[in-house]
């Protein structure tokens, strides 16, 4: 506008006046000439701005619902893979375990320490384990006290079947007494390393004559129990159905009979098995004694001088096979002095005793001197008191040592007038 006449304007005309326009106005000036040379008048409608706006609030709107959907999403996924699947694995696993199912939860080798699910479920695992160890540790025992008690029931059975083998040994061997009708004082000393053993005596008078005998079977326990049944049956059938009398011909047949038992005759011949055997003759009429020996000698005690009467080196039985190329050990009948004596026969588990001489000592086996000893301090007594103090002595010498073998002893005494005679 210029001196009150419109100049020129753009635009269209704003419609009327008020809230709708927005209207602004400024002088305008010449340099160099005095007073405003015109006027600016700027009008603008207001909606446009507000269409403008709206649009504008509009963007913002979308824009915010959906930075709000994408974050709802993330975030579900985020809580569905770190809070939801974790929590739904632990559950599972809970469940399984209430039916001693002992499963853990994986973690994907992603454990952190930060995540109390992590931490939670690492707690679990170990829980799990120690449960399962417990489980398998219960479940070990269980089964530990049924093998404890199958066992204990197979113990017992062979404790009694080896009980009642006891009975039938005790019946084979001969009465104490069987040379009391002939004056012969005996004592005999049987203890088996085991509840039975391959020990075995015999005492029989026959034909008025005394055999006293003593072997020692291979092994002991069961094994050398079967052994002194066949040699009980040969002396038997030695005795009474051969007749024979002299010991060395007893023993001869006794080796012959226990090799042909055991099969020992040819070669190959699965058994090694036999005997030792001494054994004593007494012909109550003449007055003499006989003995020969197999692998066991006969110890005498005489005016305070105890004697051993060696016999034969070699035992009875075994394989012949195994011997060839080497001379036979001829077993021969020994004439032993009767007066004033007493005899014994012992088996090697009498003298194989383990012991100490004195506490500051190695162990060392007593052997046939230090049993001869202990007969010599006892001789005086009546033979049943001296297997008793024998019997004390080796305890007393074992100590602590455990015994080896089987023990066997018989020791007797010829009537004196006979003695005499």
């Amino acid at each position: 506008m210029h001196l009150g006449h419109v100049v020129g304007t753009a635009g269209a005309a704003p419609p009327a006046r008020g809230w709708s326009t927005l209207s602004a106005q400024a002088d305008l000036s010449v340099p160099g000439r005095a007073g405003p040379a015109g006027s600016l008048t700027v009008t603008v409608s207001t909606k446009a701005l507000r269409d403008n706006a709206a649009w504008q609030v509009m963007l913002a709107l979308g824009a915010s619902v959906g930075l709000m959907i994408a974050f709802v999403v993330t975030l579900h996924a985020t809580v569905r893979r770190h809070v939801m699947a974790p929590l739904m694995r632990l559950l599972l696993a809970m469940r399984e375990i209430e039916h001693k199912r002992w499963t853990t939860v994986e973690l994907g080798g992603a454990y952190r320490p930060s995540n109390e699910i992590d931490v939670i479920s690492q707690a679990f695992n170990r829980m799990v384990e120690g449960l399962r160890s417990g489980d398998a540790a219960k479940q070990l025992l269980v089964e530990l006290e049924q093998a404890h008690d199958r066992l204990e029931r197979a113990n017992r059975q062979v404790v009694e079947s080896i009980g009642y083998a006891r009975r039938i040994q005790d019946s084979v061997l001969p009465d104490r007494n069987a040379l009391a009708g002939a004056g012969v004082e005996v004592a005999v000393l049987w203890e088996p390393l085991h509840v039975v053993g391959g020990d075995y005596f015999w005492l029989e008078e026959i034909d008025g004559l005394c055999v006293i005998a003593v072997a020692d079977c291979t092994g002991h326990g069961v094994p050398g129990a079967f052994l002194t049944l066949i040699v009980a049956t040969a002396l038997d059938r030695l005795l009474h159905e051969r007749g024979l009398r002299a010991p060395a011909a007893i023993l001869a047949g006794l080796d012959a009979m226990v090799r042909t038992q055991l099969r020992q005759d040819g070669r190959g011949a699965e058994s090694d098995d036999g005997l030792d055997c001494g054994l004593c003759v007494w012909d109550r009429a003449a007055g003499t004694l006989h003995f020969a020996g197999a692998g066991l000698s006969l110890t005498v005690v005489r005016d305070g001088v105890a004697e051993r009467v060696r016999g034969g080196r070699r035992g009875l039985g075994y394989p012949r096979p195994a011997r060839d190329g080497q001379p036979e050990d001829v077993v021969a009948d020994i004439a032993v002095p009767v007066a004033g004596a007493t005899f014994y026969l012992m088996t090697d588990g009498i003298t194989d005793q383990m012991g100490r001489a004195a506490p500051d000592r190695a162990p060392r086996l007593l052997g046939r001197r230090g049993v001869a000893d202990s007969l010599l301090r006892h001789a005086d007594l009546p033979l049943a008191a001296q297997t008793v103090a024998l019997e004390a002595d080796l305890d007393a010498y074992r100590g602590t040592e455990a015994r080896r073998d089987d023990m066997t002893l018989v020791a007797f005494r010829l009537p004196p007038a006979t003695a005499a005679g």
